[in-house]
């Protein structure tokens, strides 16, 4: 086992020590927060952190003015007064010092970049998914989290959402006798993101909107205001299986007790991808056959369960599941996945979805893409994280990053 890979395994086991210190060396009694990128998931996020009490939101940052102003007018007016302050470059940010934490909600190409960045300025960090979209980026990123004891709590927020942790917990307690196989509900599969060069257009000015910040270490393209809407469709500014795989595939994961290892064959088939563990678990991604999205369903010898955004859970006998109130996930509420970072920004406490689980949930994803994209079965390697006896697959693995970026 190589060196990265040992500091993602022992952060799981508790063997180092990490995430303890906070900055100042004591905890905080309130968390001071910086908001870089504004948009729908922001919009959301954003009042929940301004309604928690232990925390003051500082400053905000958007490659564009007019989402900048939107941002700085939902804190002004909560706070109901002028001391937020807005940035277009994330850097002049990560230099005040009297910043805690970031909540990062950019597009994925910038997810792992602004959180080493961030940690290393010394910055505890939370981040929408994916937290990368290359294996190398994973890799940094829990590296960075151990090497300065920063807080990094992923945005997988379904790992503590109701009837996902009924689904997990039933599957975890046996009650569905051995698992045999699991399943991960997937965007559509037979439309792997691709790259669609569109005709350019007159760029704006850099104070209207930041083209080259926008684009940041993805490889360049001339700006089309189409690409601002739709980049989920472009391979180099996407995740592509991690849009869903992060929740799913780590949903998958952690029922079966295999969140510090991945699958090691993929097999691709249109818009199915099975991949096997190394004892012959089967997970399943897919995009058809469930009723909502990011569903996920567990399979034993003795039953199934399945569950989706809908909040709903099916079985195979409602007896294996208790008559409870489920819980969903409220918006309007300062509770869950954004709570808990916060605490533990104060306490230390390592957080629910820390980067060394995150990372090798995203290996599976990163390596599912990779078969899709070549149409063929892969063998990998998850201890090193390398393709077995296959260097094109294994040229895929990493992205090049545009100047001055870099991992």
């Amino acid at each position: 086992m190589n060196r990265r890979n040992f500091l993602i395994a022992a952060g799981a086991t508790g063997a180092f020590s990490i995430f303890k210190a906070h900055a100042s060396g004591t905890p905080s009694k309130c968390v001071t927060m910086g908001f870089i990128g504004y948009g729908g998931r922001t919009s959301q996020l954003l009042p929940i952190f301004l309604h928690n009490e232990s925390t003051r939101v500082l400053a905000v940052c958007d490659i564009s003015a007019e989402k900048r102003a939107a941002a700085l007018s939902v804190v002004h007016q909560h706070y109901n007064n002028q001391d937020c302050k807005a940035y277009r470059d994330f850097r002049e940010m990560l230099a005040r010092p009297d910043i805690d934490a970031l909540y990062i909600a950019t597009g994925d190409r910038w997810h792992a970049q602004m959180a080493i960045q961030a940690m290393q300025a010394g910055k505890d960090v939370y981040c929408e998914k994916p937290i990368s979209i290359s294996m190398a980026e994973s890799a940094a990123v829990v590296d960075v989290a151990q090497r300065y004891h920063r807080i990094y709590q992923g945005g997988v927020q379904r790992r503590g959402i109701g009837n996902f942790k009924i689904a997990m917990e039933t599957a975890l307690t046996g009650k569905l006798g051995r698992i045999h196989t699991v399943h991960a509900g997937m965007v559509p599969m037979g439309r792997s993101a691709k790259n669609h060069y569109l005709a350019p257009e007159e760029q704006p000015a850099i104070d209207v909107l930041d083209w080259n910040m926008w684009l940041g270490p993805a490889p360049w393209r001339d700006y089309n205001h189409k690409y601002l809407q739709n980049w989920h469709t472009e391979y180099d500014f996407h995740g592509d299986l991690t849009e869903w795989g992060s929740h799913t595939v780590d949903l998958c994961q952690l029922a079966i007790r295999r969140e510090m290892t991945a699958p090691v064959r993929y097999l691709p088939d249109g818009h199915t991808l099975t991949a096997l563990y190394e004892d012959g678990v089967r997970l399943v991604m897919r995009d058809h056959g469930f009723k909502n999205s990011c569903a996920v369903r567990f399979e034993g010898d003795e039953g199934w369960i399945e569950t989706d955004d809908s909040g709903q859970i099916y079985t195979s006998n409602p007896n294996l599941i208790e008559h409870r109130k489920i819980k969903g996930e409220d918006w309007k509420k300062p509770l869950g996945h954004t709570a808990q970072f916060i605490d533990c920004v104060k306490s230390r406490r390592t957080p629910d979805a820390p980067p060394n689980s995150l990372h090798f949930s995203h290996l599976c994803c990163h390596a599912a893409t990779i078969a899709c994209h070549l149409n063929r079965e892969l063998e990998f390697d998850p201890v090193n994280a390398c393709f077995t006896k296959d260097a094109e697959a294994n040229r895929l693995k990493n992205r090049q990053y545009r100047a001055p970026w870099y991992l």
